[in-house]
């Protein structure tokens, strides 16, 4: 019987010992679903033509339905569990209808779409400031699409998403100077 005890406590050690490495090994990265690709792909198409209809000259008409279009693929993106979303939302705005519930990093990718939607709001007021009547402001539009854009690539990063084909749109360079001789 004390044999056995014996046994038996060795491989309960050894079963312990085997396992509690591979219980604290991190765990592989969950697996994004299938719509995530579309919707990056769909937000980056426009984000394209956000850039090319605020610069080098705004076309408030063009950008101001684009806003919405951007805030709808935000909110498809975290209905398709690509994206967390904020645990309280405002008054009045209807949380996005999930199919799937989003299990990757958190505490790492939630401050970014929070950022993300910030970025995109603050465009949309300085779009709809200017469709007013009054001249949109090159460059404060240009800051907030630099923002928008780098915050874009940190949800890109930070949450594990693909990255579109063709990449993420960059902003045109601004002409030099001419200088007088």
């Amino acid at each position: 019987m004390k044999k056995t005890i014996a046994a038996l406590s060795l491989v309960a050690a050894l079963f312990t010992a085997s396992s509690v490495p591979a219980a604290s090994a991190t765990p592989a990265a969950p697996e994004l679903p299938a719509a995530c690709a579309g919707l990056v792909t769909d937000l980056a198409g426009k984000l394209t033509k956000v850039v090319s209809s605020l610069l080098p000259v705004p076309n408030v008409g063009a950008v101001t339905p684009l806003i919405g279009d951007l805030l709808g693929l935000v909110s498809a993106l975290q209905g398709a569990g690509c994206l967390p979303t904020p645990p309280v939302s405002a008054p009045g705005v209807p949380l996005p209808v999930k199919a799937a519930e989003y299990s990757g990093p958190v505490d790492q990718c939630l401050p970014v779409v929070l950022n993300l939607v910030s970025s995109i709001a603050g465009l949309g007021g300085a779009i709809l400031g200017a469709a007013g009547g009054g001249l949109p402001d090159v460059g404060k539009i240009t800051g907030i699409l630099t923002t928008l854009l780098k915050t874009v690539t940190d949800l890109l990063q930070k949450c594990g998403l693909p990255a579109p084909p063709g990449g993420l749109p960059t902003l045109p360079g601004l002409p030099l100077p001419v200088e007088n001789s």
